[in-house]
Formats: C-alpha cells, structure tokens, sequence
C-alpha cells in the first residue's frame, strides 16, 4: 500500500511541476475508504481529523431575564385602580430577546481513523520515522516512549513532534510539541545514524485524563529536524 503511494505521489509531482509553490498537490480516496493527502514533495499522509461545528449556545440577557421573571410571577395586590392597570400592563410585556453565541467549530478524528487505529501512532519525514513504542503514568502524567529509524544521511540531534491527543470518542483533549529526540554536544553515540535503530527517554505530558484515554489515541507529525 506504501509503495503505491509513494509511486502515486511521485507521478502526480511530475505532472504538477509548475504548481511548485503548492504543498499539497492531491487528495485520493483508498479503497478502504482512508483519504491520503499527497505532497508535492513525493510524501504523503493519512488525512485523519475533520473540523465539526458544534450548536450554537443560547444566552438569555439580562433585560430578557427580568422580563421572563414579570410574567411568571403574578401580582398579589392592588392599592387603586390604577395600580391594578399597571399590574395587567406588566403581563403585555414584550416577548424576551435571547442572544446566541457563534457556533463553535472542534476537531476530531474522521470516522475511518477511529475504525482503524493502527493509522495513528507513527509518522515520518525526511528519512526519520517515529512509532510510539510505549505510554506509563506517573499519578496524572502520561509518559510517552518513541521509537525512531532513520534513513537520513545526516547525524540527526533534534526531532520535535507535535502530538495531538484524542480522548476515546476521538475528540481533540490538546495538542503540544515535544523535543522527542535530543542529542549532547560533543557526544556522537547520542546522535542518531542512518539505519539506527533507537529509542527516546520517556517524555512527560500533563493535562491528559487517564480514563478518557483508555484507546491511546496520539497523532504524530514531525515539525523539525536538526543535524550536524
């Protein structure tokens, strides 16, 4: 599936040479039903999340809540008749007004990344793939534990990847940039080689509710890369 991807990837950037300027050159739809957007730099990626519009919130104001208030509550006496007129004369009171806030739009996995999982997890650019390998808690911090290969021709030193989480019905909890691989200065063997295999430290991440994460649901994406 990979190879045809990649194969599909580097024909669609042949014909689309000129549009250089455009990082994204394609969308396909797998027969699984998976779309993969394709870049016009012969790499492509798993199109998992989608923008949802939640209801819009309705907000009474304050002057439509005195008004709901008038005619609730009835008038229980009369001095004159002419106080009894502006008691009735309350009950016309006009209808209350209520205010509604924007809609408010949420990300989510996509219904074919939440049936296929294996989806997540994983990523890779520039000849570095990322897997997470392994999660641990320490009371309410969530470790993380990465596996990375590497291809590229350079000593890598950093990777930093950004993690988006999503709780078990697939909605966004946050979304944060780690440093998952850290080489020392002036100390090669921490350095990442091609094809090293090797794994990260344990990175420390707050803000995760245990039990909303029981599927261990993380996308990755590679946002930087240093080497030497």
């Amino acid at each position: 599936m990979k190879t045809k991807l990649n194969a599909i990837a580097s024909a669609l950037f042949l014909l689309l040479a000129p549009a250089a300027m455009a990082a994204d050159v394609a969308v396909i739809t797998l027969e699984n039903g998976t779309n993969v957007r394709l870049k016009d730099d012969f790499t492509w990626e798993y199109i998992i999340t989608e923008t949802v519009a939640q209801p819009a919130a309705a907000i009474q104001t304050p002057t439509a809540t005195a008004a709901a208030t008038a005619l609730a509550e009835p008038t229980t006496s009369a001095v004159n008749t002419a106080d009894a007129k502006m008691a009735v004369d309350t009950t016309n009171a006009k209808p209350a007004v209520v205010a509604t806030e924007a809609p408010m739009a949420t990300t989510r996995l996509t219904a074919s990344a939440m049936a296929q999982p294996e989806l997540l997890g994983n990523t890779a650019k520039e000849g570095i793939t990322i897997t997470l390998a392994n999660t641990q808690w320490k009371g309410d911090k969530l470790g993380l534990i990465f596996n990375f290969d590497s291809t590229n021709d350079e000593h890598v030193t950093v990777v930093n990847v950004e993690a988006s989480f999503f709780n078990d019905q697939g909605g966004l909890i946050k979304t944060e940039t780690l440093e998952a691989w850290e080489a020392i200065f002036r100390m090669p063997e921490t350095y990442l080689r091609k094809g090293q295999h090797r794994q990260s430290s344990v990175l420390w991440v707050e803000g995760i509710n245990k039990q909303q994460w029981q599927q261990k649901l993380i996308s990755l994406k590679i946002v930087e890369i240093e080497s030497r």
